[in-house]
């Protein structure tokens, strides 16, 4: 199976070509759950209804679903325009985030990548591993759909990990990589850097003397960012995907073989990217 090769990486050095592809290919897979007709059933919704049941042509869809006890389909509905809305603006982030990496705007990738891991993620798995949130959403005005005590947050990362097929993937790394503030490397440090031109409030993610926040990077440390990202952010990728995945499929019902199929395709690519250094 041939796979594409892109063709313009602007200034980022060759030794980061691969896993930079990988990260590509990743988010690919996941903007694919919005592209391809196999996923339409996220955003077309097709219900029988009552002809009787219907008083008004202009009544919206969420009022009709109410108010005729519908309150199943009208929360499915929800659901997935949910699931629907996070991946879009999950892929936004990434890519542009990833083209700022080719440029070597490094401070630009840190702010965009925050988005879909430090904030979006919480919403994918309180919405599928919670069994109040729909009912909060749809009920509470000052819900916040990002705030979760820290032993809440451990606990819903452990749980995914029943539903990942990518099994060197553990919930420790996940939780440290991305949210862990007792860990200066962790990507709600970096991209508090990334957003901020000075940090105070934590010792582990201090700006410094004489020192603004990603401003003043050298080179080197340039290069230390990119070590940085393309070490993490292949893992954290493949567990957005597959965290993704499941609740897509489960949700969509999709076919097995196709779903046997994409894995074969995704793990062909990893394949060929790897033994190709």
């Amino acid at each position: 199976m041939e796979f594409l090769e892109r063709a313009e990486y602007y200034f980022l050095p060759e030794k980061y070509h691969r896993k930079h592809d990988i990260c590509e290919f990743l988010i690919g897979q996941i903007e694919s759950f919005i592209t391809e007709d196999t996923y339409k059933g996220l955003k077309v919704y097709v219900y029988e209804v009552n002809a009787n049941d219907v008083e008004t042509h202009d009544e919206h869809v969420f009022d009709f679903l109410l108010r005729t006890n519908r309150t199943k389909e009208h929360d499915e509905i929800i659901t997935r325009q949910i699931i629907y809305g996070l991946i879009i603006d999950i892929c936004y982030f990434v890519q542009e985030s990833l083209l700022a990496s080719m440029k070597k705007r490094l401070t630009v990738t840190f702010a965009l990548i925050r988005k879909p891991f430090v904030f979006d993620l919480i919403i994918l798995l309180r919405l599928y591993l919670t069994e109040d949130f729909i009912q909060q959403f749809n009920t509470i005005e000052k819900f916040d759909t990002t705030k979760l005590e820290k032993d809440d947050l451990i606990e819903l990362i452990n749980f995914s990990a029943k539903i990942l097929i990518t099994t060197a993937i553990q919930p420790n790394d996940v939780y440290n990589f991305i949210f862990n503030l007792s860990e200066s490397d962790s990507l709600i440090n970096i991209t508090n850097r990334a957003l901020h031109p000075s940090t105070t409030r934590n010792k582990q993610n201090l700006t410094g003397l004489q020192n603004i926040n990603f401003i003043f990077s050298t080179e080197k440390e340039i290069e230390k960012q990119w070590d940085y990202l393309y070490n993490r952010l292949p893992l954290l990728l493949t567990y957005m995907l597959e965290v993704i995945e499941f609740m897509v499929n489960d949700t969509l019902k999709i076919d097995d073989d196709f779903y046997f199929k994409r894995l074969k395709y995704r793990a062909e690519f990893l394949s060929n990217k790897m033994n190709n250094k």
